[in-house]
């Protein structure tokens, strides 16, 4: 489903930019990565629902795409992705809905230069969430730095 500059649920998209640009204001309560992604909680964090505003500022890592713990869904609120999935790559502008299982394999490119908002809700969690590699799926903390989950460490083991 794609909202262009209309409603939804008779909220304007122009009225959830502003909103979000407020929010943004504030320090983030997570940032992931060298200011890769930047995170607002927007319903505190519990173990059943999750709603944080996103603010995706680079393409997440080439060498695999990942999944998460929970199914979820993205509202892009401001700028553009593309989702890169096993299915293809689609675009995601401002107003782009798009709703993933836990297991869905995808990575976002960013724009050089640009940027992505989005509303990003969670349900509760039912795995841990990893990267699919060449040689099979790698739980995250055999990808990422075991100093700093943000940043690539071992990878698919390149």
């Amino acid at each position: 489903m794609v909202i262009e500059h209309g409603s939804l649920g008779g909220i304007h998209l122009d009225d959830l930019q502003a909103w979000a640009r407020a929010k943004m204001q504030r320090r983030p309560d997570f940032v992931i990565g060298d200011d890769y992604l930047r995170r607002w909680w927007i319903v505190p964090r519990n173990e059943g629902c999750n709603v944080y505003l996103h603010e995706i500022l680079h393409s997440d890592d080439n060498r695999a795409l990942h999944d998460h713990p929970w199914d979820n869904t993205s509202y892009v609120i401001d700028g553009v992705y593309i989702e890169i999935t096993p299915a293809g790559s689609f675009y995601r502008g401002a107003g782009s809905i798009v709703t993933r299982r836990a297991t869905d394999a995808h990575r976002l490119v960013v724009p050089p230069g640009g940027r992505a908002v989005s509303l990003f809700m969670t349900g509760p969690k039912l795995r841990e969430w990893g990267f699919h590699c060449p040689q099979g799926w790698r739980q995250w903390q055999d990808f990422v730095d075991a100093r700093d989950a943000g940043q690539v460490g071992r990878g698919c083991g390149e």
